[in-house]
């Protein structure tokens, strides 16, 4: 197996687009003009797919595109060559995460990382909650300052490992910009924010997308995330709703399991950076 770097216009470039079949072919050639760090995946001159590299703080995030199912032996291979290539860019990381992109097989499921994102998704016959025992919490659907969202945020995730950690001042600044329809929920024990849900309404899927759930450390236990979800997906339209979850959080797990969610794929898959101990155990 062999990873030829895309170079526009190259012998590389123009057989993969020749042998691609995708419903996505427009869209993944644009991907292929546009994106830096991308590879081809050969085998025996047959393109297998391509991956791209980003190189982020503390991670390597790998995308993946598969046309083929990949028996044991090239999953195998593929891994190893991964761990070649980032290991010849000198590149300071403690993670490499794999996520697949446009209709490409998924092998996530079938690889030995240390964590995985799954998504989970339930229809509009979910399983409803009790309501909240605490009566002095105020709930409002209103979107608070961006900074006291931020700060919440930051908060209620400090405990995340750090492969979790995101972006949030710039995910949670981006959401009140994006085209979709916001529902949204915060409550409230006083003037201070211990709980919120955000999320879209997503016309085209006709399903709604839980962007994050959190409650304050100190309020946890007290039925708040459950409360929060109820409302959320009870909230008109009463559709399918769907999120993604880090299969090492137990505790949110369990919550979305007993409003009825139910996994259906998985998303993202996370190794640590010892990737020159990858054996036959990975695959």
């Amino acid at each position: 197996m062999e990873l030829k770097k895309n170079i526009l216009n190259s012998k590389y470039s123009n057989e993969f687009i020749n042998q691609l079949r995708s419903k996505y072919k427009d869209k993944i050639i644009g991907f292929l003009t546009e994106k830096e760090n991308v590879f081809f995946i050969i085998e025996k001159e047959f393109y297998l797919g391509f991956l791209q590299l980003n190189f982020l703080s503390n991670k390597i995030s790998i995308k993946l595109f598969l046309s083929f199912d990949l028996k044991e032996d090239l999953r195998k291979q593929l891994l190893f060559s991964i761990s070649d290539l980032v290991k010849n860019k000198n590149y300071n990381y403690n993670y490499l995460t794999f996520l697949h992109c446009f209709d490409s097989i998924n092998i996530l499921d079938t690889i030995d990382g240390i964590d995985f994102m799954h998504q989970f998704e339930c229809n509009n016959y979910f399983n409803k909650s009790n309501q909240l025992k605490k009566t002095n919490f105020n709930v409002s659907t209103e979107l608070c300052d961006s900074d006291k969202l931020i700060n919440f945020h930051k908060l209620c995730y400090s405990d995340d490992k750090d492969y979790m950690t995101s972006d949030w001042e710039k995910m949670l600044k981006s959401f009140p910009k994006a085209s979709f329809p916001k529902l949204t929920f915060f409550c409230y024990n006083k003037d201070n924010i211990i709980g919120s849900i955000i999320g879209y309404i997503i016309p085209k899927k006709n399903k709604k997308y839980i962007y994050s759930i959190c409650v304050h450390p100190n309020y946890r236990g007290k039925s708040i995330g459950g409360f929060l979800l109820n409302l959320f997906l009870q909230a008109d339209p009463i559709i399918p709703c769907y999120l993604t979850v880090y299969e090492t959080a137990k505790p949110a797990i369990n919550l979305y399991k007993k409003f009825g969610f139910k996994k259906i794929k998985t998303v993202e898959a996370v190794f640590s950076n010892e990737v020159s101990n990858w054996d036959k155990n990975s695959v």
